[in-house]
């Protein structure tokens, strides 16, 4: 149980920005390395439009989420998203979607691993929202999210599930077991984030 140490910002992160925003993230990778300064990030993002969006807001606004993911995993982790395979890239991608937002770790715990413990096939599909009403009393703060924010969280938090491999679509949420690969728990342990293994796992 994550939610007592971390002030409420902290626990959700940037969770209502987006799911893996996998080819997204690809491109924002290699922009990253080249350490743009904020006028060159702007105008790549902006005037250039590599992540092809409708509108500047949103692109900028999908580029500064996966940068803040990238910068939480530290430096070397940009660099193992483009030597990884493709498998490897997605599981890296969701350990930091799990590390920067950690209530996803909790959702997993208690719903997930939970569900697999107690031989459950998949879990509900208000499964979020339950979660989220069981944690108003310890964190009032939710309530300064609007009903349909905390739904759009859940929302990503269940497409990067699929992504992973851990259910099965977002409409069949079937429970399905997934396997850190090895070159994932390498970065993994050197990063001094073995502890994402066995959620990633749902073994704990």
């Amino acid at each position: 149980m994550i939610l007592n140490k971390m002030h409420i910002k902290n626990y959700l992160g940037d969770l209502s920005g987006g799911s893996l925003l996998i080819p997204e993230s690809r491109i924002i990778a290699e922009i990253h390395l080249l350490n743009p300064t904020e006028d060159e990030w702007k105008n790549i993002i902006v005037n250039d439009n590599v992540l092809q969006k409708k509108s500047p807001q949103t692109a900028l606004r999908f580029a500064n989420v996966i940068r803040k993911r990238f910068y939480a995993m530290g430096y070397r982790f940009t660099e193992s998203l483009l030597e990884a395979s493709e498998r490897a890239y997605i599981q890296l991608l969701f350990a930091s979607f799990m590390n920067q937002s950690p209530v996803v770790i909790d959702f997993m715990s208690e719903y997930l691993a939970e569900s697999k413990r107690l031989y459950k096939p998949s879990i509900s599909n208000d499964a979020w929202m339950m979660f989220i009403n069981e944690r108003y009393e310890r964190l009032p703060e939710l309530s300064s999210y609007s009903e349909s924010t905390l739904k759009r969280m859940g929302n990503n938090v269940i497409k990067s599930l699929v992504d992973v491999g851990l259910l099965k679509s977002t409409r069949d949420r079937q429970l399905q077991a997934i396997y850190v690969l090895p070159e994932t728990e390498v970065f993994l342990m050197n990063s001094n984030n073995e502890h994402l293994i066995a959620m990633m796992e749902c073994t704990q």
